[in-house]
């Protein structure tokens, strides 16, 4: 049960760990540059890529725990009705964009296996990864949302 909640958590863990690691990147920059004037090298590249990491990486888990932020106001003013069709509509159509963006990543990936990012020379697979675990994760926790839907199944999750 425990390694299933951890391989359920993945994403949230691995965006945990870049938040520390990007905190430690900018303190070890900012140490190295004020006080012993010897600028890290890379570090630039590598705080972008982290940045990346926290933010894309955990989007399955915010979807899981409904932490995005919704704009609900202007629902409120409409019919039951009107609101039910609207919600399915954006959750649709937001599944497809993720779907798209999880292609697009992938290709990114696959067609370009060769190529290097220009400071550290990270592969460029290494470098989307982070983008590939994000919008991967949020398009299979999207898939199993509208799944549980249609067949009126609980959530695993919930």
């Amino acid at each position: 049960m425990k390694i299933r909640r951890i391989l359920f958590n993945i994403d949230a863990i691995l965006a945990t760990f870049a938040l520390a690691m990007l905190w430690g990147n900018i303190t070890l920059q900012i140490i190295l540059r004020q006080i012993f004037n010897r600028p890290l090298m890379g570090a630039d590249e590598f705080t972008m890529f982290l940045v990346a990491a926290v933010i894309i990486t955990p989007m399955g888990s915010l979807e899981k725990e409904k932490g995005h932020i919704v704009m609900e106001e202007l629902l409120k003013i409409l019919p039951e009705t009107v609101i039910k069709i609207l919600r399915f509509l954006i959750s649709l159509s937001t599944t497809v964009i993720y779907f798209l963006l999880a292609v697009s990543v992938f290709n990114v990936i696959r067609y370009n296996p060769h190529i290097v990012t220009a400071m550290l020379r990270m592969p460029i697979w290494l470098f989307f990864l982070p983008c590939a675990i994000g919008f991967f994760g949020i398009l299979i926790i999207r898939i199993i949302t509208h799944i549980c839907f249609f067949l009126k199944k609980e959530l695993p999750w919930a």
